[in-house]
């Protein structure tokens, strides 16, 4: 039977199609608009996420007391909690600041990935009250006291987590003249958004059964009311926010 020369082209055309899309399926995460989702094994080598896989989960803006009452407004941190099912390396993983801040810090490369269910804490001195709990020090962190809006991008600068807010006064959590308590994250069942006031709430180990807890260093732990590095406090509802199901 003849093939006539429009069935020819039909089917040579149907031929370069096809090998334009298995040179696709061979090489794929090539295009700069789409960057690879990559697991990252070694130092510094860093895991890509999806939105709601890391939650900014307590961030201590108010600063510490030691016991002798001494308050350090600049003895702050920030605490990632991971919820997704495999572990995650925050190596290069950016925070943007904004509100009384407005500047970048950049995770610096770390070798242990956060395992599931398990916390990060980025502190700004290591000899305050939260450098014993944390992962990095990074010297120049600064959390504004009015305002603060905290936003979370994997290495390849996609947006995972925004906490707090621009404008609004700080929603959880303070300096009384006495205590400092940090801003940690509830547990609510739907819209659990950080950048809602209904998605925090403030410390309150000192009228909890467990009392201060171990991530604040000793000599800070009278009126330091905060839990880096371990499972927040029972919110005001009476519900408890661990980190774990086990």
């Amino acid at each position: 039977m003849r093939r006539t020369p429009h069935i020819l082209a039909g089917l040579l055309a149907l031929l370069v199609v096809s090998a334009t899309s298995a040179a696709c399926i061979d090489d794929p995460g090539t295009s700069d608009d789409q960057p690879l989702y990559r697991w990252g094994e070694g130092v510094g080598e860093a895991t890509s996420a999806e939105r709601g896989a890391i939650y900014i989960n307590e961030v201590g803006w108010a600063g510490s007391v030691a016991d002798d009452g001494t308050h350090d407004p600049d003895d702050v941190f920030i605490e990632l909690w991971n919820k997704h099912p495999r572990p995650v390396n925050l190596s290069g993983w950016r925070l943007n600041f904004s509100g009384d801040y407005d500047y970048k810090i950049r995770i610096p490369d770390v070798e242990d990935p956060v395992p599931t269910n398990g916390y990060f804490v980025i502190a700004a001195k290591a000899d305050g009250a939260f450098g014993e709990s944390a992962d990095v020090i990074i010297e120049n962190l600064r959390i504004g006291k009015r305002s603060f809006y905290i936003e979370l991008r994997d290495n390849d600068r996609r947006l995972i987590e925004g906490a707090g807010s621009r404008i609004d006064q700080p929603f959880a959590g303070g300096y009384d003249l006495v205590t400092s308590r940090s801003m940690e994250r509830t547990q609510v069942l739907f819209g659990n958004r950080g950048n809602l006031d209904r998605s925090w709430t403030a410390n309150i180990d000192d009228a909890s059964e467990s009392g201060p807890r171990q991530g604040v260093r000793e000599g800070f732990r009278q009126y330091t009311l905060a839990s880096p590095g371990e499972a927040n406090s029972a919110d005001y509802s009476g519900a408890t926010t661990s980190g774990t199901f086990e």
